[in-house]
């Protein structure tokens, strides 16, 4: 397997250990399991792209992010490039998802033919900032293939670092391939197949629920510092005196759920458990290639994955806290046709056809619904409840993303490229045609999420089992039909300049066509109208200012206008001076345009009319009845049509007409340089500059009124609002927004309403140094480090949610910070030794020819932000920041950073009506390290049959490797880390190659 780096448009394609072993790696930047590489030789974990690429010196990487891909395997940040800008092609033909925009999954590989990365000054055929490409194995004349098996078990494995007892893993993969002629010279085939299973029941997860105690009223134990990482905590707020509640004044509906929650003797209420998992996975792929003639050849390729996880509630139906885990039954697949044609000795002419097809099913649990607890509302899935309880020790039931949810996304794909060499010219031009849908349906939203804070009592625990509510928020079923085309054409020159200098000049075409929904559920909102009380005339009941298809002067069904000067220049240069062929410099600019994914602006069809989403504050009806004080009730069920309601304070996210598409400006400048033989130095820097980034800004802000009414008036900002006592407090939040206090009549249908703003921007600059010395005396060693920095806006790479806009809605800068994705050191080091040829026999066979191998990588700890965990500000904008109040957040770690990685004391709430000092993602969390060995050889049977045997070990120290600790200042568990990385883990592999 060959990993390539292009630089300058100039490609350098660097062997890795083709001929070896077993290695164990999980998706070459996909989200497929691929356990049985054969990739550097070396166990990589379970890992994702950016570790192969970083491993080979290939190119910087940044960190990874949280999303989920089609089998929830996290979805990487290449060199600064936003989340989804990255192009994934297998066998020259597109490969990613039209609802994610990660890629799909590639096969596994034994089934790969080659592998390559280019990241920064791409080449002009190529759209992304960013591309992986692929390519499936094919027959030859002569019939070769393999059987292989992988296989954990939990004998062999570490107890992880807190779970009480051992993990029950059994995990096995096996399969094989297989590829020969049908019609020698004429006519192959390549098959493959590879089946996983995993088994387990883990006890690795912790909540707390309501003990004895705190159901007879005592919460003295609970509020002690033995339950609160040893911190003393004020007692529980008037009217309640020494810790202690009245039980009368409990929600019944409270008590219902807490009497189906698991039962603990643990003074603190901490329960321990696992989701069991029980997972199978499958992917078949199959390859056909017919040799027309000497100069013309076609292929067909079909791959398709399958994944079954059922829900982890089925293996016990009495433990409800597993409602916040889910099941899957996904399958994707992927045909692929290819036309090379030879049409002289200087032009080739390559045509490729796909269809890609995925079909993903998030399978909820089904337990007890809000009426079956006692909670006066209405849910679309009455056997569900979205529940969190944090501000302290807490827990969560359901959870908006673990519902029911189906996604069904296809895409087709036509590209034809030309390439002609001319004297010292080699040139290429060509397009591409594709149109994505993805059609979804969601209930995130329909059961609605009750949240306790602890905003009534300092205590989540104590408002919920008293009914408190901080927060209700729901919308109907989410139906996200969308459709969107990409075209593209390019022209590109390699030249030859000079026999060592090389210069590559290309343009690339590719207008913006806008996403269009299939339900017409798009809007825009324009707050001159909204002023003047022009109203649409599609919904008899929507308020001013918002328009929709079908009003005049509305563009098409996207709402958004195309844009078709879209241009994108490329330049690269590769000079080797002095001609002795041992050095090279490289250098190149690149502008490329990204697009968002389908799933992008799924909040959009959330809205009012079509989900009706809505959100009440601290409503006085609490958790028994929460809709008691809003005019009509509850708002759902609901039917759409044109005499449609719009529910109080609906929840919206709009989108401007002139919206731009990202574009990012990638540069880069390397040196390579053979020092001595076999040792290779090269030193890279790589910049990365990404403009209109789509971030979401409040238009409908909340007005903070300070102190108390004077005559029942409260003044600020120009505005006027009657009440009596405190001005702002949350229950009067949606009073104070300002299209309420403008126009009280069409404000108050008007909650959360954000705007799509494509201000955003983000840079990176990184340094990467590799150093690469070749197998020499047996022994193989490379190493690299990355020195980077990336920052950005805030945005969601996922789809924004209204109301969690920017912090100041007047100053996006005041959100501006390091990068997610930002890891400012990255060092890995990796090598194979291997044994001598003895002159004995005995000694040769029992001694020869054995590999150790090693990688050992260590990264900077993820950028944290520090949250206040509840509405500081009364805007109800989430995700608030702290106040940073001495000038290191880090606690006393010298006996370990369990109960004070961050301390407590460095940090304050801001007082009420403010926001907190502190900017986003500007804590440096957990250094993160791996450090995994292998021992393998080949056994030669025949001249054309071996066996290869491994045994791998992960963390092979078993040593403890902390994650991220807890950041909500309001939690009494701020600072503590309560998980960890995986301890030891070994796994065992044979394979047979013939």
């Amino acid at each position: 397997i060959n990993v390539s780096l292009e630089i300058g448009q100039v490609s350098e394609t660097v062997e890795v250990q083709a001929n070896a072993a077993l290695v164990e790696t999980r998706s070459v930047g996909v989200s497929q399991v691929m356990e049985n590489a054969r990739i550097l030789e070396l166990p990589l974990n379970g890992r994702n792209v950016n570790d192969l690429i970083t491993l080979s010196g290939g190119a910087v990487q940044t960190g990874v992010t949280g999303s989920k891909s089609f089998a929830g395997s996290p979805q990487v940040a290449v060199a600064g490039a936003l989340q989804f800008g990255t192009g994934y092609q297998l066998d020259g033909a597109i490969h990613n998802s039209v609802f994610d925009g990660f890629s799909l999954p590639m096969p596994f590989p034994d089934a790969l033919q080659e592998f390559k990365v280019e990241t920064s000054g791409l080449s002009a055929q190529t759209s992304k900032g960013a591309a992986v490409g692929a390519v499936t194995k094919a027959g030859t004349n002569e019939f070769h293939g393999s059987l292989f098996e992988f296989a954990r078990n939990d004998l062999f494995n570490a107890r992880s670092y807190f779970a009480p007892t051992k993990n029950t893993l059994k995990r096995h993969q096996m399969g094989g391939t297989i590829g020969g002629p049908i019609v020698q010279n004429k006519l192959f085939f390549f098959g493959g197949y590879q089946r996983t299973t995993l088994r387990q029941d883990p006890a690795n997860v912790q909540r707390w629920v309501p003990t004895a105690a705190m159901l007879a009223g005592d919460f003295s134990a609970f509020r002690s510092p033995a339950c609160n990482a040893n911190q003393t905590l004020a007692p529980l707020p008037a009217p309640f005196v020494n810790n202690r509640i009245d039980p009368a004044l409990y929600s019944k509906a409270a008590l219902n759920i807490a009497s189906r929650l698991p039962k603990t003797s643990d003074p603190c209420g901490l329960v321990t458990f696992g989701p069991r998992t029980n997972e199978n996975a499958i992917q078949v792929v199959g390859k056909v290639d017919y040799q027309w003639s000497a100069s013309h050849s076609l292929f067909g390729r079909y791959l398709v994955n399958t994944s079954a996880i059922p829900h982890a509630l089925d293996f016990d139906p009495n433990n409800a806290l597993l409602t916040n885990f889910e099941g899957y039954d996904n399958m994707v697949q992927s045909y692929a046709f290819g036309d090379t044609y030879l049409i002289s000795s200087s032009t080739v002419n390559a045509f490729r056809l796909t269809v890609n097809r995925m079909a993903t099913n998030r399978l909820g649990a089904k337990y007890f619904g809000p009426t079956d607890v006692g909670i006066n509302a209405f849910s679309y899935l009455p056997k569900f409840l979205n529940m969190t309880v944090s501000g302290g020790p807490g827990f969560v039931l359901g959870g908006g993303t673990r519902t029911d949810s189906t996604t069904r996304g296809t895409s087709y794909h036509m590209s034809d490229d030309i390439s002609v060499i001319k004297g010292a010219h080699q040139l290429a031009f060509g397009g591409n045609l594709a149109q994505g849908r993805s059609n979804t349906n969601s209930n995130s939203q329909s059961p609605g999420g009750y949240t306790f804070n602890g905003r009534s009592t300092t205590s989540g625990m104590a408002d919920f089992l008293l009914g408190r509510l901080t927060t209700l928020s729901q919308g109907g079923p989410s139906e996200l039909y969308q459709k969107e085309w990409f075209a593209g054409l390019y022209l590109s020159d390699s030249w030859k300049a000079t026999p060592n200098l090389t210069v590559n000049m290309g343009i690339r075409w590719e207008p913006y066509l806008p996403t269009t929904d299939a339900k017409k559920a798009v809007f825009n909102f324009d707050y001159e109208r909204f002023k003047q009380g022009v109203k649409t005339s599609v919904f008899k009941n929507a308020p001013a200012g918002f328009y929709y298809p079908g009003d005049p002067g509305f563009p098409s069904d996207s709402g958004v206008e195309s844009q078709w000067t879209n241009f994108s220049p490329r330049l690269g240069l590769a000079w080797a001076p002095g001609g002795d062929g041992r050095t090279s410099i490289r250098a190149s600019y690149a502008l490329s345009y990204e697009y968002y994914p389908l799933r992008f602006r799924e909040d959009v069809t959330a809205a009012s009319p079509w989900g009706k989403r809505n959100q009440l504050s601290s409503p006085g009806g609490g958790l028994d009845n929460p809709w008691r004080d809003t005019p009509g009730g509850s708002p759902f069920p609901f039917v759409l049509n044109a005499d449609t309601d719009f529910a109080p304070a609906g929840v919206f996210l709009t989108t401007r007409y002139d919206i731009n598409n990202p574009s990012a400006s990638l540069w880069n400048l390397s040196v390579q340089r053979e020092v001595v033989k076999d040792l290779l130095v090269s030193a890279s820097y790589i910049g990365t500059q990404t403009a209109h980034i789509w971030t979401t800004r409040l238009i409908n802000p909340v007005i903070f009124f300070p102190g108390n009414a004077v005559n029942g008036v409260c003044t600020s900002q120009g505005y006027t609002f009657n009440t009596a006592g405190t001005c702002s407090t949350a229950a009067n939040l949606e009073a104070r927004r300002k299209l309420t206090l403008e126009r009280p009549a069409d404000g108050r249908l008007i909650g959360a309403l954000d705007e799509f703003d494509d201000g955003g921007t983000q840079s990176y600059n990184g340094m990467l140094v590799t150093v690469q010395r070749r197998a020499a005396n047996g022994l193989t060693v490379s190493t690299n480090y990355t020195w980077s920095h990336c920052v950005s806006d805030q945005y969601e790479t996922d789809g924004p949610a209204p109301g969690a806009g920017y912090q100041n809605p007047d100053n996006r800068d005041f959100d501006r910070g390091n990068c997610d994705s930002d890891r400012r050191h990255i060092l890995n080091f990796t090598a194979v030794a291997e044994t001598p040829e003895f002159a004995g026999n005995t000694m040769r066979r029992v001694a020869s020819g054995w590999r150790l191998s090693g990688i050992y990588r260590t990264a900077s700890g993820a950028p944290l932000t520090i949250l206040t965990g509840d509405d500081r500000a009364l805007s109800g904008i989430g995700s608030q920041r702290a106040a940073q109040v001495l000038a290191s957040p880090y606690g006393d770690t010298s006996t370990g950073p369990l109960t004070n990685f961050l301390s407590r004391d460095a940090f304050a709430l801001p007082a009420l009506g403010t926001l907190g000092n502190m900017g986003p993602r500007n804590v440096r969390g957990v250094r993160t390290w791996n450090f995994d060995m292998s021992l393998s050889r080949i056994f030669e049977i025949t001249e054309g049959q071996r066996l290869e045997f491994r045994a791998e070990g992960y963390n092979v120290t078993n040593s403890f490797r902390p994650v991220n600790p807890n950041l909500s200042l309001n939690n009494s568990l701020f600072g503590q880390i309560r998980d960890a990385q995986d301890s030891r883990v070994m796994q065992f592999a044979l394979k047979y190659v013939f």
